[in-house]
């Protein structure tokens, strides 16, 4: 993703960063239609509501963006991808031209088009936006739909959630919310380094972290990984994942944790509801602070989820 404020990019450069956002929420959509198991209702429902909030949520900022691009360019002529002015055309030919409306567009306060149009100054039709805010009207109904049949289902999340509060509790700990998109576990190893050992840490750190621990030791791992369908790891296999944790918005899970573990040389503690507490790195560092973390299995319907645990 670009670096760069809304403002100070072209809407080409824009559209294709949605592009490739689009393909990342695509990715990670994929992964989630996975953790639902064949014949599991109540799986498929939650995870049906978090997908459509995933892609209202993604819709929604994207509109807000390409909005806050076009008033940039109030009595001007906003730059449209794959649209190139005609050669020998003036700059005042070119905005006359592109100011006036399609003929199959009807004029504004008549009938002939259901959509309330949105234009750019000069009478211009954003297209992208109406595309977008079409998407997320048809994302919220989806979403409605899901939440509706969801009522009077169990909820697990809060079950689990409340199991979890009670069990830290009994240690004098609370559970601090991680975000979850994607790098919750990076995260909430991070906000363990800046609140308890003095560090400055962010996700992005602590990713670089893992997987460059994860290459040094590739024996320790390797063997221990496998693809969904059993098959274990290539070497070209290990180095892709490798990569994706590195540079990627794909969950971590129990290896990654023992890598930070050893990377970090720091002992992790990582709590949940149906299980004694995991510890991981206690012996070869057991005279550091430990990472104190919650594992959320049914958290947001996303399947592995971890938030970081705080001292009362």
């Amino acid at each position: 993703m670009s670096s760069l404020p809304i403002t100070e990019i072209t809407l080409e450069e824009l559209e294709l960063r949605h592009r490739k956002e689009s393909k990342e929420l695509l990715a990670r959509i994929t992964a989630l239609k996975k953790t639902v198991s064949k014949g599991d209702k109540r799986k498929k429902k939650e995870v049906a509501v978090d997908i459509a909030a995933l892609e209202t949520q993604q819709s929604e900022r994207h509109a807000a963006e390409i909005s806050q691009l076009t008033s940039n360019f109030s009595g001007s002529t906003v730059p449209i991808a794959g649209v190139s002015p005609i050669p020998g055309q003036d700059a005042a030919a070119a905005t006359a031209s592109d100011s006036e409306p399609p003929s199959t567009i009807a004029p504004t306060g008549q009938s002939g088009n259901s959509d309330n149009l949105d234009r750019r100054p000069g009478g211009k039709v954003n297209k992208a936006k109406q595309r977008l805010q079409r998407k997320a009207q048809e994302l919220q109904r989806i979403q409605a739909e899901a939440e509706k049949e969801a009522e009077g289902m169990v909820d697990v999340a809060a079950i689990e959630s409340s199991a979890i509060d009670r069990l830290v509790a009994n240690d004098g700990l609370k559970v601090r919310q991680i975000s979850a998109d994607g790098h919750c576990l990076y995260s909430a190893f991070a906000d363990q380094l800046c609140t308890y050992h003095g560090q400055s840490a962010s996700y992005p750190d602590m990713r670089r972290r893992a997987a460059e621990y994860m290459r040094r030791c590739r024996d320790d791992f390797m063997p221990f990984m496998a693809h969904d369908n059993g098959d274990s790891f290539s070497i070209s296999d290990y180095d892709n994942h490798c990569d994706s944790v590195e540079r990627s918005a794909e969950w971590g899970g129990h290896q990654e944790i023992i890598a930070l573990s050893h990377a970090l040389q720091l002992p992790v503690l990582v709590y949940q509801s149906d299980a004694p507490v995991l510890r991981i790195g206690d012996n070869e560092y057991s005279a550091n602070e430990p990472v104190r973390l919650s594992y959320h299995r049914h958290a947001y319907g996303l399947g592995e989820h971890y938030n970081s645990l705080h001292k009362n």
